[in-house]
This record gives C-alpha cells, structure tokens and sequence, in this order.
C-alpha cells in the first residue's frame, strides 16, 4: 500500500491516493511530534508537554495511550509503525513515506550543485525539492509552543532552500521573472536580508534602477527600526554597485555570493575588554597560510563572546564563507561542515570525509567557528596543508592539535569588568564604588556580570548598595546570580560535570574549602596516594575548573569554589571569616 506522511504543509497522511482522517487536535500533535522524530523513541514527558504544555491533566498518560491507539487504528499497519517504548513512543516510517526526508535530499544535491557552480541542475533539484511544500511547515499546528522548537529548523531549512532557488535562477538569467515572486517572499519575510539582494538585482537587470535603490533604501529603514542594525557589508557593496552601474551587476554571476555560508551567530552586544586577546586572534586568522587557534578557560568567562567577536571582525578577510558549528550539540564534525559547504554525497567514513574536507577548503578563504570542543581527536587533520582557510575553536582545556595557538583567558580586569556591567545596567555609572564591590563579588567572570547587569536593569529602582549587600554573604552568592534563564551555579554544574574520574571529584570537594593547597596535603586529607592526587589535581586543571598556583599550589576560581563549597555542605551556614581563608599547605591544617 502506498502511504505518505506529509510535514511540509498541514499535517496529512495520504493512503492509496486518499486522505485518512486522523481525528482530534491532540492526535494530530500526538503524530506531528513522532513524524519529526521518526525512527526514535519519543520520551513520554515530551510527548505530554507537546499535547498540554504546561498544565497536563492528572491522566495525561492514560490519554495519551487512548491517542496512541486511535492513531494505530486509522494509520495502515499502524499497529507496527507505532511502537510502545519503556520511556515513550515511537514511529516507523519506510523509505520514501516522508516528504521532508525527500525534501531534505533533492535540497542536498541542488545546494551542491550550486556550489559547483552549475545553476540548471540547482534549479531542478532545489525546484523538486520546493515542489514537496504545501505551505509553512506544520501550518496548522504552529500555535503549539512545544512544537515550536522542532518546527524552527526545518522552516528556517525551507525559508534558506527557497533563497537558493531565486540564487539558481538568477544565475540561469531569470530576472525578469523572479520579480513578482521575490517581492511577494520579501513581503512575507522582510527581515531576511538574502532575498532582498536577489530582488535588489533581479530589478537592475530589468533595468529598474529607482526600484533596486527603493528595495535597499527600505530594507535599511526596517532593520533599523526593528532591530537596530545596519545591512550587512554584502548588501552595501550590492547598493554602491548598482550606484555605480558596475558592468558586473550585469552577469549571471553577480549574486553567486549571496551562496556563500554565512552562519556566525550574532555577536554580543555587550562585549567589553579583550583588546589585547582579540589583537593576537585577529591576526593570526589573517594569515595567508592555514592557522588554527584554541581559546580556552573557565566555564562563563566569555571564550564563545571573544570568538564570535574576532570572527565577525575578520569574516571580510574570509569571502568564501564563515561556518559555525556548536560541538556541544554536534558530533562528526567533518561530515556536518561538508554539508555545509553544499556537498551531498558525503562519505561515511571519518577518514574520508575528512580527506574531501581539506580537498574542498583547499585555496579556499574559509572561516571554521567550533564552540564547546572538549575532544581534539575529530578536530585533527580538518585544515588543508596549503590555502588562506582557518579554524577558531573554543574549549575549556587546552587541546592537542599540532600547530594550533593556545589563547588562555581569565576573568576581565576591574576596569573592563566596570564597563560591561555599566553597558548592561546605565545605572551602575551613578554608584561607582557599589559598581566596582558588584565586579569584585562576581569576580570579573562575564557570565556572573552579564547576570547581575540584568537584574540591575531589570529592577532599576533598586540601589546598587542593595544588591551588593545581597551578594556579599558567600552563602547566598550563587542563588542569587540568577535570572532569566541563565544561572552561575548551573555553568558550574555542567562543568563539573565532565569529571569522570571519582578521586578528581572528590579533590575538587576538597578544594572547595580551602583558599590553595598542595598536592602532598590533599593526599593526606584524601587518603590516596601522592601520585595519584597530584594526577587528580591536574585533571581538574586540564578540564578548567582549578588553577595552578606559582608555588606548586591548587586554587578553585572563585564563584567555581563556591559551588564546589555546597557540593560539600550543600545547607550548611558558612559563617564570615575575618582574614584570608585557610590554606592547607604542607601538612598545616586549619
């Protein structure tokens, strides 16, 4: 029997040519949250959560067994493609079934053939590829919150396909054409910049020169007025060209740039200090030969900040693309950055998509962003011996990759620290002393800063003098830098939780109570070996969550040795200490 699941549009699955009838709103989430996650087990929580949001019933599960069911009862073969799972649900879907699945093919080859230039065939399979869509993905169940985060990609995936399609034409000389349907995309979309340079020179080409300058001068006005910002370097060469009637404007290859990856997350806005850090990156990735550079550090000291900085300032020095990728959330890295490049037909194999990697980035200006490595091992090997591309990673040990520089960095100096907490809260400029206890208690670390900036702007009112009464008690200083989803504790949580070796853990719970000690002295207190606490010791190093002293000494940062401090005691009452803390050093306890 031929069956079909269709995502690209309304939610519909067709069976010999008909529509089956798939029954109440709650089914249809029920069906729409299994089909963007075919062939894996959906936890029940989430299935829940995309049926209720936020207030289930007290029968949430028992009903959403009663979906279940119905579902298997009008699906054919529903009773095999539904599965029940220990955690959740499942479905089955067999090749070809999906339209997103061969929507996501045909846009594979059709991206890869404009990469290599060959417009006819980009504009067929990008065109088959659109053919599969009916409408915004899951149209008639956008209103669903929970979906939301699923259905983001694959219309952004959609949006992007549609563009490469107008590229692919415009490079066949369709201009004429393309005018209606850009301006209707434009509409509906007006803050998307790409499309705005297809239509500025789709109007050129048809000799509307007042209304290529009118689409520019509009798109500068609503970017303005919406978000603040001006159009990118592109769109303002774009606009001197046509100023100047550059002969260029006039061949099928004018807006090849526009596909050109460009995909380095927006900067932050409050980025403070760093000078001299962004000085020694920015030239090292100008360099005319192959440079790799690791920044490195604690966990919220601002390496992802810095790096998408230094990125967006050298990006002009990389025309032939920026990609990013987060290895937080990625694996395979070689075969993720190939796709990115517009290849299809990437190899299985580590070895081989690597070796095509280096083909593709040789004599290539290309910029590769990697956020969040911990394992050099798929990192090796990525760059060309030869050509002008290059490689900024962050992490927050040092790594192992034959001739990268290492850029260590550590909290900003009290006056940096004063300008960024100034930028996010103006008020802070009236309170300078208070200001300066705030950069002081959050211990120059960004992450703690761009926190108690929020909450200083978000309650104005307040005196700073408040606050830092408030974050003085060392007790009280990690609960209270919180808000809005960001939380110092929770970075100190997920950076602990990379310590796997259970006498590293116990030696950082250690330090926690302490200002530095020594390896022979944590030995002692631990119970273990010299050798084998010292090997402890440096783990914690190597992971950036402790600190070599000058005089073969262990220290926690601070905010890091205040979580470490409640993992041991986690309600005790710590009282103030009137001196320094204690130092466990060579056999001298407290």
């Amino acid at each position: 029997m031929s069956v079909e699941f269709r995502v690209l549009g309304r939610i519909e699955v067709r069976a010999c040519g008909r529509n089956v009838v798939l029954g109440s709103l709650k089914q249809r989430l029920l069906l729409a949250t299994l089909l963007l996650n075919p062939g894996r087990p959906v936890p029940i929580r989430r299935l829940v959560r995309a049926l209720w949001a936020d207030e289930p019933p007290m029968s949430a599960t028992a009903n959403l067994r009663t979906y279940a069911n119905r579902l298997r009862q009008v699906l054919p073969d529903g009773c095999e493609r539904i599965a029940g799972r220990q955690a959740g649900y499942q479905l089955t879907l067999r090749p070809g079934e999906l339209d997103l699945h061969l929507f996501t093919e045909r846009a594979e080859a059709g991206r890869a053939a404009l990469a290599q230039g060959d417009h006819a065939a980009a504009a067929r399979h990008l065109g088959e590829a659109l053919s599969a869509c009916r409408g915004a993905v899951l149209e008639d169940l956008a209103g669903c919150d929970a979906l939301a985060g699923s259905i983001a990609p694959v219309e952004e995936l959609r949006l992007s396909v549609t563009e490469d399609h107008f590229d692919a034409r415009l490079g066949l000389g369709e201009h004429r054409s393309l005018i209606t349907p850009l301006r209707g995309f434009v509409a509906e979309h007006p803050l998307r910049e790409r499309p705005r340079a297809h239509l500025v020179t789709a109007l050129y080409r048809s000799g509307d020169l007042a209304g290529a300058l009118a689409v520019y001068t509009d798109y500068r006005g609503v970017i303005a007025d919406r978000l603040g910002l001006e159009p990118s370097p592109e769109l303002v060469r774009l606009h001197q060209a046509v100023l100047d009637r550059d002969p260029s404007l006039t061949a099928a290859t004018a807006v090849r740039a526009s596909s050109v990856p460009r995909e380095l997350p927006s900067p932050c806005r409050s980025f403070s200090g760093r000078a001299p850090e962004a000085a020694r990156l920015q030239a090292l990735l100008a360099q005319d030969t192959p440079a790799a550079a690791v920044v490195h550090g604690p966990c919220g000291v601002g390496k992802s900040a810095l790096a998408l900085e230094v990125a967006h300032r050298v990006a002009p020095v990389f025309p032939d693309g920026q990609l990013y990728i987060d290895l937080r959330q990625a694996t395979r890295v070689p075969h993720r950055l190939l796709r990115h490049l517009g290849v299809s037909d990437v190899p299985p194999a580590e070895d081989e998509a690597t070796a095509l990697l280096r083909s593709r980035l040789a004599d290539r200006a290309v910029l590769v962003v990697l956020d969040g490595a911990t394992d050099p091992a798929p990192l090796r090997f990525l760059l060309p011996a030869t050509g002008p591309c290059a490689m900024l990673i962050t992490s927050r040990a040092p790594l192992l990759l034959d001739g990268a520089e290492h850029l260590p960095l550590g909290p900003l100096s009290d006056v940096d620290g004063l300008e960024l907490l100034t930028q996010l809260a103006p008020g802070a400029a009236f309170e300078p002393a208070a200001a300066a206890q705030i950069v002081s208690l959050c211990h120059g670390i960004p992450l703690a800063l761009h926190i108690a900036g929020a909450l200083l702007a978000h309650r104005p009112t307040r005196s700073l003098a408040r606050w830092v009464r408030r974050l003085a008690p060392e007790r009280r200083r990690l609960a209270e830098l919180s808000f809005g989803g960001e939380s110092v504790r929770a970075a100190c949580a997920t950076a602990f939780s990379a310590v796997d070796d259970p006498l590293a853990a116990s030696a950082f719970r250690l330090l926690g109570r302490y200002e530095v000690c020594d390896a022979t002295t944590a030995a002692s207190a631990l119970g273990t070996g010299a050798l084998e606490t010292e090997a402890a010791l440096d783990l914690l190093v190597d992971l950036g969550l402790a600190e070599w002293g000058d005089d073969d000494t262990y220290r926690l940062p601070g905010l890091m040795r205040l979580f470490a401090a409640e993992l041991t005691s986690p309600n005790a009452t710590r009282p103030a200490m009137a001196g320094p803390r204690p130092v466990l050093r060579g056999g001298l306890t407290p």
